[in-house]
């Protein structure tokens, strides 16, 4: 009788959880839908076959968001350098052995912008030498986040936009400052008055914030596998590192501080240490 009984919880449970499984299939299969835009500065999709717990995968040396899609198909992410030439290239897969998987990066060329800094904005196209040093000491601490990557992926299916105002710089642009060239653009800029909210686009943890020369007031979330968002040129920040975010839930305030000619939000996305179109993300390119 006692093993009849014992059997029968075990039936029970085994009933419970699958009768779970069919209610939210993505704690399985919980995954990011992006499209594969083998370009500078864009996502290569790499799909391949794996019967393995845990496969990774990498692009030279850096580890690459891997995720699982259904049974024994997988994909890796691979957020492409702005820099990076068009060519053949190939990432690595780790599993029971090491696999190589062919990509082909496509050529695209981003548009050119000329933005003009007066005042005292003008200290942020060339810095004096206590600027320098201030910058300096930041790279190193603004270099970590970046390189975040947590095993466990906090993010699911499309993100959404941090705000709602009209986008007044695409991602990639060709910047020029006062008519001398700088770093193209990293992220996408939107419109917006000060106090705006500024809202997560996915869920997330919060790893970073500060006030930066460059960024201004900055907060950097970690969605998992070495996805990490950063929002910049904030008035207000509302969130503290360590924090866990929901999707729509308010982080901080759109502002002005910073290499900001008005008030908007830079959002940026890194994937594997690298700069991506946001709006790829979010399903729309």
């Amino acid at each position: 009788m006692a093993k009849f009984t014992l059997r029968l919880k075990k039936l029970r449970k085994i009933q419970k959880i699958s009768f779970l499984l069919l209610l939210f299939p993505s704690i399985i299969w919980a995954n990011i839908p992006v499209k594969n835009t083998p370009i500078p500065g864009g996502v290569a999709v790499i799909d391949f076959e794996s019967n393995h717990a845990n496969p990774k995968a990498f692009y030279r040396t850096s580890p690459l968001y891997v995720q699982r899609i259904k049974d024994q198909h997988w994909q890796a992410l691979l957020g492409i350098p702005l820099m990076e030439k068009p060519g053949k290239k190939s990432i690595t897969v780790k599993d029971f052995s090491s696999r190589t998987f062919a990509f082909e990066i496509k050529q695209h060329a981003y548009k050119e912008q000329h933005i003009t800094l007066k005042g005292k904005k003008k200290k942020y196209v060339n810095p004096n030498n206590a600027h320098m040093e201030r910058i300096k000491k930041e790279r190193l601490a603004l270099s970590k986040p970046r390189k975040t990557f947590s095993t466990e992926a906090l993010s699911k299916g499309l993100f959404k936009r941090p705000v709602d105002g009209v986008t007044t710089g695409d991602f990639g642009l060709k910047r020029f400052y006062n008519g001398q060239a700088r770093r193209p653009h990293t992220g996408l800029d939107y419109a917006g008055d000060i106090g705006t909210p500024v809202k997560a686009p996915a869920n997330g943890k919060v790893i970073l914030t500060g006030n930066y020369f460059f960024n201004g007031n900055a907060i950097f979330l970690d969605h998992g596998r070495g996805l990490i968002s950063v929002y910049i040129h904030l008035d207000k920040i509302l969130v503290k590192p360590g924090q866990f975010v929901s999707q729509g839930e308010i982080m901080g305030t759109i502002g002005k501080t910073g290499r900001a000619t008005g008030p908007h939000l830079h959002w940026g996305v890194y994937l594997n240490r690298t700069v991506v179109n946001p709006n790829i993300l979010m399903g729309e390119k």
